[in-house]
């Protein structure tokens, strides 16, 4: 989990159930939390933004250099890129970058690639997210609303769509050789009388 996710957690946490001011109804659970970080409306925003639900491609995890095979030896070609282009897996929508170098027969070895790369490409799916949608697994709110400012306010992205697998990240698709997200109770508040709230933040 991220530092500031993990401290957004715990603040709410501490603003929903622990804050001696939590029976206070002039002081909302979100001004709150934001005074326990110490952080402006810019920092939370930011920290929301943070947790948006989405899909982002890890580009350092790719090969570096020709990715075509070697003839002698057991390894890529690994010369600089002439061409590039990515493939999409036709289950997770995640993305595949290749490049092979100039060498005719690097060519000849990627173009089969870039073949069914230009046809996964039109079959392509929405992607799983793999980033964000921790807050959701801890505290039930209007993660929707608050995600979709988040997104307009820090990344200029007024057109943010909630990913339709969901915005918990305990509700999307399992991936193969990823470790499935635990779930967790959520949290809510009780008053006095035993009634259970589900509380907005503001």
């Amino acid at each position: 989990m991220p530092a500031g996710t993990r401290d957004l957690v715990l603040a709410l946490g501490w603003a929903t159930l622990r804050d001696p001011r939590r029976h206070h109804p002039e002081a909302g659970v979100w001004a709150r939390t934001r005074d326990i970080l110490n952080a402006d409306d810019r920092r939370m925003w930011q920290l929301l933004a943070d947790d948006v639900p989405r899909y982002e491609h890890d580009w350092h995890a790719e090969p570096r250099g020709c990715q075509a095979p070697m003839v002698r030896v057991d390894r890529l070609c690994g010369r600089s890129t002439v061409t590039g282009f990515c493939e999409f897996d036709p289950h997770t929508g995640w993305a595949r970058f290749w490049g092979f170098c100039g060498r005719p027969r690097c060519r000849y070895y990627g173009e089969p690639i870039a073949e069914r790369a230009d046809h996964s490409a039109t079959k392509r799916p929405e992607p799983i997210p793999n980033t964000g949608g921790l807050l959701p697994l801890f505290f039930t709110w209007n993660w929707k609303a608050r995600y979709a400012k988040a997104m307009n306010v820090i990344k200029r992205t007024p057109s943010w769509e909630p990913p339709s697998y969901g915005l918990s990240a305990d509700e999307w698709p399992p991936i193969p050789g990823n470790a499935p997200v635990k779930a967790f109770p959520k949290l809510r508040l009780v008053v006095s009388d035993g009634r259970p709230l589900t509380p907005t933040p503001r």
